[in-house]
């Protein structure tokens, strides 16, 4: 079953314009290591239809390496830059924004890198920037130093807006869960929260592929941070019911996306005019 949520015709008419897909990740592209149904029909045929597609996911843990390394264990062919994480493209967004910065990083080792690669000093001491990111490598030094850090004027960004990851066991602290104990201890809120649903990252991705709003669609399994990216950038949103979201929540949500799915192979029927209801 394919719900459409504004008008059929202009709807779908939008949608075969779209030139650029940007997908989340865990729960819209793959579970657990497996790919969803319809995830590979729908990236065939988008290469087929010369449209391009890239992945966007507020995980701000792993680096560029590890996913290339999950797609490569599912047999999916990808490129380093098809793969935007948040806590990657805050590294890019600050340096386009404000140019390389002596940053205090709360973050994974592999994290340090990806932001040297974009020209940053990561150092211990007289930051002019603390950059808070899911981090599971993190100690209280790590907490303690960033609150006296922010307290003394650094600038303080935070990755994304999560407050929890979920695993199998339950949830467990998420970026912005880290970031509240800095916010707490210097009481100071952060300056920039980075990630979905900010269209900062979003609009940086057009911006980098030379695509408008208008031709852009958001496809993702959160109403609150997929959906509303879209909503907040203006670009077409499709919610796939493979990961988090149920139909049932459409019913007590402001958040409305253009299309329902129940899977990207279902989206692929759709722009190729197969339509179902």
């Amino acid at each position: 079953m394919v719900f459409i949520l504004i008008n059929n015709i202009k709807t779908i008419e939008k949608l075969k314009q779209i030139e650029l897909f940007v997908l989340d990740i865990d729960g819209t592209f793959y579970i657990s290591q497996k790919l969803v149904n319809g995830a590979l029909k729908f990236s065939n045929l988008l290469k087929r239809l010369n449209k391009k597609l890239v992945f966007l996911t507020n995980n701000s843990n792993k680096s560029k390496i590890e996913y290339l390394q999950e797609f490569h264990a599912l047999n999916y062919p990808i490129k380093e830059n098809e793969i935007y994480t948040a806590g990657i493209a805050a590294a890019e967004y600050i340096k386009d924004k404000f140019g390389p910065k002596r940053i205090f990083l709360v973050a994974t080792p592999s994290m340090i890198k990806e932001y040297e690669r974009f020209g940053h000093q990561i150092v211990a001491d007289s930051p002019e920037m603390v950059v808070v990111t899911f981090d599971k490598s993190l100690t209280y030094d790590k907490l303690a130093k960033a609150s006296i850090f922010v307290s003394k004027g650094a600038f303080f960004f935070i990755t994304n807006p999560d407050l929890n990851c979920p695993t199998e066991e339950g949830p467990i602290p998420d970026t912005a869960a880290i970031a509240s104990v800095v916010s707490k201890a210097c009481n100071k809120e952060p300056d920039i929260v980075f990630g979905k649903p900010d269209p900062k990252i979003l609009e940086m991705i057009m911006k980098n592929y030379q695509v408008t709003p208008e031709k852009t669609c958001i496809v993702g399994d959160r109403l609150y941070t997929d959906i509303l990216i879209g909503i907040n950038a203006g670009t077409l949103s499709t919610l796939v019911l493979t990961g988090e979201a149920k139909l049932e929540d459409l019913k007590y949500s402001a958040i409305k996306p253009d299309l329902v799915v129940d899977d990207l192979g279902q989206l692929a029927d759709l722009i190729m005019g197969e339509e179902s209801g």
